[in-house]
């Protein structure tokens, strides 16, 4: 109460001394020294500001090419999507303006998005959220609150999955394990007894699989918990779309899935699929249910429509295929390191530091080229890479002009010499 007293104090002084008066968060920031933000979060946030600021001035309406938006199917373009999510929002309007607990009722547009979810993920049950942090976060503390199961994650799975271990409280009972090495994992789980294994099915950093089948046994052996974030993978692998896991018939095998819908959906929301017990607790029993306004029936109809639309989308999948192996294939003739076995949609390529990082996206930014720049902390300190995301604003001819571009950058696009075996192990998993 002193602190705010001399606060408010110095205010009005100011306000009367005949001068301009400071705003209440200049004079806050002065009496604190002007040290709010911590030095972490300064610096980042700079070295972020500086990587990405060339996508201030880019305008969507010309020419350009589009690498790093992950609207995989291009649904955000899509006239009857939009028309059915203005229709529903001049219908419904705002909608239930209270806390998740309150819970809609079952014959909802809401309700029916969810079971339709269900149905394409082949679980049980599904939740919308909010978005896909809300998602992990919740799964992890439904998972892990209240207990002491360990829990293992994989070194490149989604930052959001360990902030949720962190949210949980589990913090110290945080095991990571090295990309894909299921030797590495059961070594832990041995160690350690079983618990939580998490994963992404897709990695967003390189577009990498899961071993999902590997992962199912292991699991089911050493009698683990699995969670899967399908965020890269639903609207892109399988017949209609379903993500990884329910195209292998994997889904009995998978304990909890979650994914963005942000992605191939574009829309504004996560899932959480699992049984229904689980999927109950999450507007119920987690904090970001808890304290989260219910779900809008507007934001629901979009996900209905958006997830039609992605089932039948067999051709543009097809054409994601065709366009990531002849970019692969073209950037492997050219000279680079390029796996030519995967045909994910996410291209990347390690430069080393983030300062080359953000060199070389400078580069391909003043050439028209807008790719995606990932740097430590989101990588090891000498893993920065740019992430080339295909799409269907793509076209061959601006793939082979993106080709063309950075071989004026061969050299800057090798991994830098003179490492330690351990980043020359990190580096060797993320170039595909």
């Amino acid at each position: 109460m002193k602190a705010i007293s001399t606060i408010r104090t110095v205010f009005h002084q100011t306000i009367h001394a005949n001068r301009r008066p400071l705003s209440l968060t200049t004079t806050v920031k002065r009496w604190m020294g002007g040290q709010l933000p911590g030095q972490h979060s300064q610096e980042l946030a700079a070295r972020t500001t500086m990587a990405y600021s060339p996508f201030e001035t880019l305008n969507k309406y010309e020419s350009h090419v589009d690498l790093f938006s992950c609207d995989y199917l291009g649904l955000g373009q899509n006239e009857e999507l939009n028309w059915v999510h203005a229709y529903s929002i001049l219908r419904h309007g705002m909608d239930r303006i209270c806390s998740c607990v309150v819970s809609h009722p079952g014959d909802s547009p809401v309700r029916d998005t969810e079971r339709a979810l269900a149905r394409w993920l082949k679980s049980e049950s599904a939740a919308l959220t909010y978005s896909c942090t809300a998602a992990n976060i919740g799964a992890m503390e439904i998972l892990l609150k209240g207990n002491q199961r360990p829990v293992y994650v994989d070194r490149f799975a989604h930052a959001t999955l360990q902030v949720g271990v962190t949210f949980a409280g589990a913090a110290g009972r945080l095991h990571v394990f090295q990309h894909n090495d299921l030797d590495h994992l059961r070594s832990l789980i041995a160690k350690t007894g079983s618990g939580v294994v998490v994963v992404d099915s897709i990695y967003s950093t390189n577009g990498e699989e899961a071993p999902m089948a590997d992962l199912v046994d292991l699991c089911h052996d050493l009698g683990c918990i699995l969670v899967v974030d399908e965020s890269h993978a639903l609207g892109v692998i399988g017949e209609q779309g379903e993500g990884l896991v329910a195209h292998l018939g994997l889904e009995d095998g998978v304990h909890v899935r979650t994914t963005s819908l942000h992605k191939s959906l574009t829309c504004d929301n996560g899932v959480i699929a699992s049984s229904r017990d689980v999927t109950d607790c999450f507007n119920h029993a987690t904090t970001l249910g808890i304290f989260s306004n219910a779900m809008q029936i507007s934001g629901a109809m979009r996900v209905k429509k958006a997830m039609e639309l992605a089932m039948q989308a067999t051709e543009q999948r097809e054409n994601l295929r065709k366009m990531s192996k002849s970019f692969r294939q073209q950037l492997k003739e050219a000279g680079f390191p390029v796996r030519t076995d995967i045909d994910h949609p996410i291209v990347s390529v390690v430069v080393g530091q983030s300062a080359r990082a953000v060199e070389i996206h400078h580069y391909l930014c003043s050439k028209g080229i807008y790719p995606w720049v990932f740097f430590y902390p989101a990588t090891p300190k000498d893993g920065a890479m740019v992430r080339f995301v295909i799409n269907q604003y793509l076209t061959p001819e601006k793939l082979a002009y993106t080709v063309e571009t950075i071989k004026n950058f061969r050299d800057d696009l090798k991994p830098p010499t003179g490492m330690g075996r351990e980043e020359r192990s990190v580096i060797s998993q993320a170039i595909i």
